[in-house]
């Protein structure tokens, strides 16, 4: 999302800067090193402890007409034209931590009297008071909201009528792989994918799966066999003329902290599957457990004849590229997107039963070919609908000037 943002802004304006507030900083600027993009913390700790209660003060002291001196980030917060909050899902029933982290993430500009935009995200559903009371206040305060999906519109129009939002499709959708700001072990992708290629030539269906390790731990706390699952879902095609690939979405090779690191779920499923298959089925699969970047999913992707994922932008990424998708969730951010290429139905909470998400993965398989038809019909409007946001952005910039 970062990425495209950057790239659609660059190709209205190249010299825009963009000062980014992320949670890992000191990671980001290894990364990325275009001078346009600047990295700063954006921490839990750093927006509770610093952000909020500074920006808070500088607003007391402009009350009377006094310019408070403000640290790095903070001023260069103050001086931005708007903040765009690429949030993928906020102010979510039953997400308490995350719902005061995307308070103090947006609330902070508001105080410094800069303008929020909300670019395409799901949010909701608001049933729980706090979450209803917090959202009502923060959301009524954003320039505008883009919303991603029918069902998050639903949840905005029956709380919050008098919102101003717009749908808009998820800005993923207008990546191009020239957009790519990293180099994450390319030479080991690209051998992977002329592997993938070579056993397509041959005849062999290239399916793919993409875990979540977010699936992993609320699998894990409900007493739930994630791996189990998916194990099943490979057994019951194995004999077929298929090859799996089994690959994350994000990635922090090293790390032992789970947030936003994929490569510890497929560890455990790969474990996980080494105790359960026989050393020829386990030929029949590739691992990747090494960081690998946007770009680098989008290849392995490409090469896929189906997809499994529990990941909302490598779901993105297949139905971007025409792949056949299936999503084994969580929210109703997979349904409302997958909806708008009539493959809701493809969509299953990761707590249903076993068997019927094995029903699920059967039937999508029998109905790979027509649902390809499908996300090549609907594509090109998917991502006109996502173009709408960057238009107004532009409208904004000419303004600004």
């Amino acid at each position: 999302m970062l990425m495209t943002v950057c790239h659609q802004i660059w190709e209205r304006d190249p010299d825009t800067c963009f000062n980014v507030y992320s949670i890992y900083p000191g990671k980001d600027k290894q990364l990325v090193r275009d001078p346009r993009i600047n990295f700063m913390s954006g921490t839990a700790m750093s927006v509770a402890l610093f952000h909020f209660p500074l920006a808070l003060l500088a607003r007391l002291f402009s009350l009377v007409k006094i310019k408070l001196p403000l640290p790095k980030a903070l001023s260069k917060l103050r001086s931005s034209m708007a903040l765009l909050d690429i949030g993928g899902i906020t102010f979510s029933d039953g997400r308490v931590l995350q719902l005061f982290y995307n308070v103090l993430s947006i609330w902070p500009a508001m105080l410094l009297g800069v303008p929020v935009i909300k670019l395409s995200q799901a949010l909701g559903p608001f049933e729980t008071g706090i979450n209803r009371t917090i959202s009502r206040r923060l959301l009524s305060k954003c320039e505008i909201i883009f919303s991603r999906g029918q069902i998050t519109s639903s949840y905005l129009d029956k709380y919050f009528p008098e919102l101003h939002y717009e749908e808009a499709d998820d800005i993923a959708f207008l990546y191009q792989n020239e957009y790519s700001l990293s180099n994450e072990n390319e030479g080991k992708v690209t051998a992977l994918t002329e592997r993938l290629k070579e056993l397509k030539s041959e005849g062999k269906s290239i399916i793919g799966f993409v875990p979540s390790v977010l699936v992993l731990k609320r699998s894990l706390k409900k007493g739930l066999n994630y791996p189990g699952v998916l194990l099943n879902l490979v057994l019951s095609s194995i004999n077929d003329n298929v090859h799996y690939v089994i690959y994350p979405n994000g990635t922090r090779e090293g790390a032992s902290n789970l947030m936003n690191n994929d490569i510890l779920a497929i560890k455990a499923i790969k474990k996980y599957f080494e105790a359960e298959l026989s050393p020829e089925q386990l030929m029949k699969i590739d691992w990747v457990d090494f960081d690998i970047n946007t770009r680098g999913v989008r290849h392995i992707t490409q090469c896929c004849s189906a997809l499994v994922t529990s990941r909302y932008h490598a779901m993105v990424a297949g139905l971007a590229l025409c792949v056949p998708t299936m999503v084994i969730g969580w929210s109703h951010k997979y349904r409302e997107t997958l909806k708008r290429f009539g493959a809701e139905r493809f969509a299953i909470d990761f707590q249903n039963e076993n068997l019927n998400i094995q029903n699920l993965y059967k039937e999508f398989l029998r109905e790979r070919l027509n649902i390809r038809s499908s996300l090549n019909s609907k594509i090109e409007e998917v991502k006109s609908r996502s173009m709408a946001q960057f238009n107004y952005i532009e409208k904004m910039l000419e303004s600004f000037f």
